[in-house]
């Protein structure tokens, strides 16, 4: 179900206005699949939710509660136009070129770019930082690369923390 809703997310992403929700609908849709939550999504049919389940009885239904939300409606969708236009058919071409990364999905959870909070007139990045870091490791196999690797990363390190001394020497002289 995520694939297709991944599908989905490429088609909003590439023809927004042919759609009456975006994409933060599609984002909710996907979190509260497996969130237990609601019972839409439960069990394998629809005999199953309600004959051996009782799930509507005790869960909430997930389309009235995506529904309540104004924000998760696409303010460009135009129905008139949409019907006019008719069935969206592109080429193959245009639509495999134009598929993206779903980030909101599939790196929500991973590590966030942030800039630490630094006082006025400092330069960020700081001076020390710059040119240190563009280091790329070879892949190797074995424990003496491991080790070579480990070593490389200190020597930066040892480096990088050296020119922070600097700097912040420098910083005490002014």
């Amino acid at each position: 179900f995520i694939q297709f809703l991944d599908c989905v997310f490429q088609l909003v992403n590439q023809f927004p206005d042919y759609f009456e929700f975006n994409a933060r609908y599609l984002l909710l849709l996907s979190e509260h699949i497996y969130s237990c939550r609601f019972g839409t999504l439960l069990c394998d049919s629809e005999r199953e939710r309600e004959v051996v389940a009782g799930i509507r009885q005790r869960t909430y239904c997930m389309w009235e509660y995506l529904d309540s939300i104004p924000d998760l409606i696409n303010p460009m969708f135009d129905r008139a136009t949409s019907e006019k236009a008719g069935v969206l058919l592109m080429p193959l071409p245009m639509l495999l070129r134009n598929v993206t990364l779903w980030v909101d999905r599939f790196c929500m959870y991973g590590a966030k770019a942030s800039i630490p909070c630094m006082p006025h007139g400092l330069q960020y990045p700081p001076q020390y930082f710059l040119g240190n870091h563009s280091i790329v490791h070879t892949v190797g196999y074995g424990a003496e690369s491991a080790l070579r690797r480990a070593l490389e990363d200190a020597e930066m390190w040892r480096g990088t923390a050296l020119n922070a001394l600097k700097e912040v020497e420098e910083l005490r002289k002014k």
